[in-house]
């Protein structure tokens, strides 16, 4: 059994260090106005919404990150069910189909995470399924947050672009186990008409919303600094990346804290309770539920925040068994 333990405990130390990959680019900066006098859709969970976009319905404030101006589908998630899973599709039309990028927002409003369309993948028809392109979100969000935002909008860049999906004949073929006839593949321009469904579940991510980003940065200022709080965002696959500096708050908007910037060190000023206790929940859960590469990253995000007893609960979990 103690052979067990300093195997796991190898594993943590491991992961302490690794470097995972990058997370998409946060750096859009949207006035806090603009975002104000937007509608925001309430999204239930297991409830599916739908939003029908057209050229009519451009907005000025897409143009500065889209490179033009694009309708968007505007959303407002609750924050205080636990992680989510939220599901973004994008279906092909009979002639064109809207291309999705993303952008988070946690419950101030700041930019918590970007998606670019590359993040969104062409699916096939299958079944119920039309041709589409779709992404999955998991994200965590931090406490103190009764609601996250999400807003979809298509760029310059894409709209420049065609899709190529297979001809009906032979996505029958396919589905029917018939040797598919030799029939050109069918261009589909990308445009600015389209819908957009949006679909959240719980889940068990850890991509967290609303924790300061710079705590996690790998850059090394000159001298610590307090400053006022931007999301990270962070999930098994990506690693965090900097968020753009912090917005007005608008209605609906939970209390931002205050965290320094350091590097990759324990952060030398006191992290807030909540958060200890949200990590001491969350690596306690993971590790009941038996998911200890999930407990072993919480406890790495804990560490670097300054936090120790995330890793004395890991710890002392694994020493019993």
């Amino acid at each position: 059994m103690k052979k067990t333990v300093k195997i796991l405990t190898a594993l943590l130390l491991t992961n302490m260090v690794a470097a995972l990959p990058s997370s998409a680019n946060t750096s859009i900066h949207i006035n806090s106005n603009s975002l104000a006098n937007l509608t925001w859709q309430d999204v239930a969970f297991s409830e599916t919404v739908k939003t029908t976009l057209s050229e009519q319905q451009k907005q000025h404030l897409t143009l500065p990150f889209a490179g033009t101006e694009s309708p968007i589908a505007t959303y407002r998630i609750p924050a205080n069910q636990g992680a989510l899973q939220i599901e973004i599709v994008s279906p092909v039309g009979k002639d064109s189909v809207f291309v999705p990028s993303a952008i988070v927002l946690d419950s101030h409003f700041n930019v918590a995470a970007t998606y670019p369309s590359s993040e969104f993948k062409f699916y096939e028809e299958r079944g119920m399924q039309p041709n589409r392109y779709a992404a999955e979100l998991k994200l965590t969000p931090a406490p103190n947050q009764n609601y996250i935002y999400l807003l979809v909008y298509t760029t310059q860049q894409d709209l420049a672009k065609s899709t190529m999906v297979p001809h009906p004949a032979k996505t029958y073929a396919k589905g029917t186990g018939k040797q598919p006839p030799a029939l050109d593949d069918i261009e589909v321009k990308h445009s600015l008409n389209g819908q957009i469904s949006v679909n959240v579940t719980n889940s068990d991510g850890t991509r967290f919303i609303g924790i300061p980003t710079n705590v996690f940065s790998s850059e090394k200022p000159s001298k610590t600094i307090a400053t006022s709080a931007a999301p990270v965002v962070m999930d098994e696959k990506e690693n965090v990346n900097k968020a753009t500096a912090p917005i007005k708050a608008v209605p609906h908007s939970a209390t931002a804290q205050n965290a320094p910037v350091t590097s990759n060190k324990a952060v030398e000023m006191p992290v807030d309770k909540d958060t200890e206790i949200y990590f001491n929940q969350a690596v306690t859960k993971a590790l009941k539920a038996g998911d200890v590469n999930k407990a072993m990253n919480l406890v790495n995000e804990a560490e670097k925040l300054g936090l120790t007893s995330p890793r004395q609960i890991f710890l002392k979990h694994v020493s019993s068994k």
